[in-house]
């Protein structure tokens, strides 16, 4: 997979950006392995640049002493989510679908982020709190263990679900070995069977380096010994489809389920019979 080179651009740009309409939110089907359906939809921010095309936060970097703005650009989208979640279970009773969000480091350290979910859950007449989804990155499991659970918790006793993102991205060191990765993996489970957490999504360079389907089995085991479903990431072809459902991977999201979409088409696609 090509990675687009992140580019460096000043704030004035990207508010420029945000009063010119470039700054768009996508759904990006979470299909279930077992049934074909769609459970979930990451909601995703995209700058639709006038000459880069579509680009990805992880494109594009802000300056730091400017990062706020894209801090708060980013709890827009996580408010959108939330409206997003109400109106479609509300619409498809009977195709509930969670959608999932992700959380900035800067919103997971905000000390009234309770009341703020509660505010939305609230305001969107949401009941089943689980039809909202968090999601945070790996890294923060690395850098402090006892705080990130402390945090985490705050949002599991709200009852939405809560999601790890790229796990195992953060164990890619150059001369790891795979044995070694896939232990590092299940110690890691075993970490978390205590942790307030219902999702992992596995990092697809991490997936490759464990190089054997036995080894994946075993990480995904150990999450599901953890009570927590596996996502498969980075799904591109059947081939790989059906690799996720042999090692027994729950949820599997890529292109070759489904592209990011416009809301609309996330309404098509719940409305299908």
């Amino acid at each position: 997979m090509n990675r687009v080179q992140p580019t460096l651009v000043a704030e004035s740009e990207l508010q420029r950006a945000l009063d010119c309409g470039e700054l768009i939110r996508l759904y990006q089907p979470v299909i279930d392995l077992g049934s074909g359906e769609a459970v979930h939809v990451e909601a995703l921010l995209r700058w639709d640049h006038p000459g880069r095309g579509l680009l990805a936060p992880g494109e594009f970097l802000v300056d730091e002493d400017d990062s706020s703005l894209l801090v708060r650009i980013g709890w827009s989208v996580v408010i959108e989510a939330a409206r997003r979640a109400g109106e479609w279970r509300r619409a498809f009773p009977a195709r509930p679908v969670t959608v999932a969000v992700n959380l900035f480091d800067d919103h997971l350290a905000l000390r009234d982020l309770p009341n703020r979910v509660q505010h939305l859950l609230e305001y969107n007449e949401i009941v089943d709190p689980r039809v909202l989804a968090f999601e945070v990155g790996e890294h923060h499991f690395v850098r402090t263990r006892s705080r990130t659970r402390d945090r985490l918790m705050v949002l599991r006793n709200l009852d939405v679900v809560v999601v790890v993102d790229d796990f195992g991205s953060s164990a890619l060191t150059p001369d790891v070995e795979p044995d070694a990765l896939c232990d590092w993996a299940v110690e890691r489970f075993a970490w978390l069977h205590s942790a307030p957490l219902d999702v992992v999504k596995l990092d697809p360079q991490f997936v490759r380096r464990l190089v054997t389907k036995s080894r994946l089995r075993a990480v995904v085991d150990a999450a599901h010994d953890a009570d927590v479903l596996v996502v498969a990431l980075g799904v591109e072809d059947e081939s790989m489809a059906e690799a996720a459902r042999e090692v027994g991977c729950d949820l599997a999201q890529g292109f070759h389920f489904a592209r990011p979409e416009r809301p609309n088409r996330i309404d098509e696609l719940l409305a299908a019979p």
